[in-house]
């Protein structure tokens, strides 16, 4: 009974919370009110004249929402044919910026629709968060239970992908059609074949996606989802092909499978020359091709034959370890003038091709932009066989002439030094014009650039020697002669140095190419062979050493000397040769193979010395200041804020 009547009270507890019913009387007097207060109707329904507030970006087209969106998530405009991996963006979050726009396109239906555009555009599956939030993240996934505190991390990709996989399948009519770039991280696409599998099967629009390496080697574990692919996906642009599918390749050459592929590439493929002619023939829509460790390649690949189709006109061709490829199949090929108008990056890796004919190509190519050599050479620049015309074309921007010795040869031959000489004499006479960015493998090529030979040692008694006002006057150690400054006719006779010292020939005449200059702007990338990463340098026209004073091009009565570097170089304001430029700080060793730049002074007069501290430095400019005692500065010179 007393349970019954805890239900009968709660009964009436809920009728009691019911709100009482308006009677007739209210609304008669609540619409007098609204009739003699017109305005008030309009303050108390505030939120029904929503739809006349003045909003412009509401109103917005949906091209301009989807440009501001693509700001907002970069990703979702990627439309390279590239993996996952190496389209990622370096300084961003794509998980955060994907999150950024869904939340968009919840403020309105207008948003919504571009929004949903934009992200279904371009798909990218990431495993993690590219900022602090994985952190937090990251524990949140772990499943723990009471005897496992510690829990097992949840694999968010495959979690990240089913859902993907539910949402398009069920609406592959809206949702499905608007998708063309599908990428997902390695570990996924090889582990999760048959999820990838009935993602793929709702995109008929897709022009690109990555699949599984043992896809493009005839895998029989991935021949379900290649035929999914090629029943589902007939318009993709890029594949690619690795030794052991040449039966696929030449299926591909029936027009059938694949027939928009503008991107194909081809890796250690085994395969009759003629009839992989004919299939790269067959596909009309081809623009850049790559061919690697392909033994059978030869020139006849590129020349014209009566029986086989021409090679197709591509924009860019890259081929890495093909060394039966010379100059000559190029020179045949750019013989064609469609394939001169159409090929604008050209790449060659480990090729037949030698910086002594690469002229041969380079003025036949008339609209190439972007050139790269890499090549491992074991013998010197063949200089003696008569005079090779310099690098000419009017359309080059991106250079990358990456030449190395190879390891057979010795560390102290400098075989290389010669193809750089040679680089550096068609970049003075001027056949590059439009050149603006030049790769190499030398340290000293911006040197060589500038005209400047190595710096002298100070035991050498050259011009950089620090010596004593009174020495200065007794003796002209800025002229080129150990002789006194009054011997008239004799200030300028060469030094009295032995034939085999070798200091004497960098006190004589300047060798080589310091009376030229360069007559554009240049970036210059260099990179050792100890060295990670790229260092530059910006050079611009006439700054090569002596300018309109030693006969060359330059401004006239100028000396730019060395470029500015932020690591304790400088120009005074004197040159290189004549004592200025020289290093402002003193570089001591250390253990760890770097260097300790010691400051020197601010001023210098003469030949370096400083002046003194007391007369040009001040307590805020004092690099070495003086011990104090441990009671520390005076009270009034304290910082209170400290």
């Amino acid at each position: 009974m007393k349970f019954v009547k805890f239900f009968r009270r709660s009964k009436k507890s809920s009728q009691q919370l019911k709100p009482p019913k308006k009677s007739a009387e209210d609304e008669l007097e609540r619409d007098k009110y609204r009739l003699y207060h017109p305005h008030q109707n309009e303050y108390y329904n505030y939120a029904a004249q929503r739809g006349n507030i003045f909003a412009p970006w509401l109103q917005l087209p949906a091209p301009i929402l989807e440009r501001v969106f693509s700001f907002v998530c970069p990703h979702c405009c990627d439309e390279s044919y590239e993996t996952c991996e190496q389209s990622a963006l370096e300084d961003a979050c794509m998980l955060c910026d994907l999150r950024d726009i869904s939340h968009a396109g919840q403020v309105c239906k207008r948003w919504r629709k571009a929004a949903v555009k934009l992200m279904y555009h371009s798909i990218r599956i990431d495993s993690v968060h590219y900022c602090e939030r994985e952190i937090d993240l990251s524990e949140r996934r772990k499943r723990r239970s009471r005897f496992d505190r510690n829990g097992l991390p949840e694999d968010t990709a495959s979690a990240r992908l089913q859902l993907l996989c539910r949402s398009l399948r069920e609406d592959p009519t809206r949702l499905g059609t608007l998708v063309q770039y599908f990428k997902t991280p390695y570990m996924l696409r090889e582990s999760s074949a048959s999820a990838l599998a009935r993602t793929i099967a709702v995109l008929p629009n897709l022009r690109y996606v990555d699949l599984p390496e043992g896809l493009f080697s005839d895998d029989p574990a991935y021949h379900t989802l290649k035929l999914e692919v090629q029943a589902r996906c007939p318009g993709l642009r890029k594949m690619t092909y690795i030794g052991g599918s040449e039966r696929s390749l030449e299926a591909l050459g029936g027009g059938n499978i694949w027939p928009s592929i503008e991107v194909l590439e081809l890796a250690k493929i085994n395969m009759d020359p003629a009839a992989l002619r004919s299939v790269l023939a067959a596909l009309r829509r081809l623009r850049a091709l790559k061919l690697s460790d392909c033994r059978m390649l030869d020139d006849d690949m590129f020349k014209y034959n009566d029986v086989l189709p021409a090679f197709p006109a591509l924009e860019e061709l890259i081929l890495t370890n093909t060394p039966r490829v010379t100059s000559d199949g190029l020179v045949s090929y750019l013989s064609r003038e469609d394939a001169q108008k159409q090929l604008k990056v050209l790449s060659l890796s480990q090729t037949g091709v030698q910086p002594p004919t690469l002229h041969a190509v380079l003025a036949r190519a008339a609209n190439l932009t972007t050139l790269s050599i890499i090549d491992q050479v074991d013998s010197a620049f063949p200089s003696h066989s008569g005079p090779i015309p310099p690098l000419t074309n009017w359309s080059l921007r991106t250079l990358r002439f990456e030449i190395t010795a190879s390891p057979a040869a010795s560390p102290y031959s400098s075989i290389t030094s010669g193809y750089y000489s040679y680089l550096a004499s068609s970049l003075f006479a001027g056949g590059l014009p439009r050149l603006s960015a030049v790769y190499v493998r030398d340290q000293e090529f911006p040197d060589t650039l500038l005209g400047l030979p190595p710096p002298m040692p100070g035991f050498a008694g050259g011009q950089q020697r620090p010596s004593s006002s009174s020495s200065a006057g007794m003796f002209g150690m800025g002229n080129a002669s150990l002789s006194p400054s009054g011997t008239g006719n004799m200030s300028n006779a060469h030094p009295r140095f032995s034939s085999n010292n070798p200091f004497a020939a960098a006190l004589g005449p300047s060798r080589g190419l310091s009376g030229l200059s360069l007559s554009q702007t240049l970036e210059v990338f260099t990179k050792g062979e100890d060295d990670i990463d790229w260092g530059s340098i910006r050079m611009d026209p006439f700054d090569a050493y002596g300018g309109a004073v030693n006969g060359g091009r330059g401004r006239s009565g100028s000396m730019s000397g060395r470029p500015l570097s932020s690591y304790g170089l400088a120009d005074i304001g004197s040159g290189w040769q004549t004592g200025g430029g020289a290093r402002k700080s003193s570089v001591v060793g250390t253990s760890a193979g770097s260097f300790l730049a010691v400051p020197g002074g601010t001023a210098t007069s003469g030949h370096g010395r400083s002046a003194s501290a007391a007369s040009l430095r001040t307590p805020k400019e004092e690099l070495w200041p003086r011990p104090v005692s441990s009671h520390g500065a005076k009270k009034g010179d304290r910082d209170l804020w400290r």
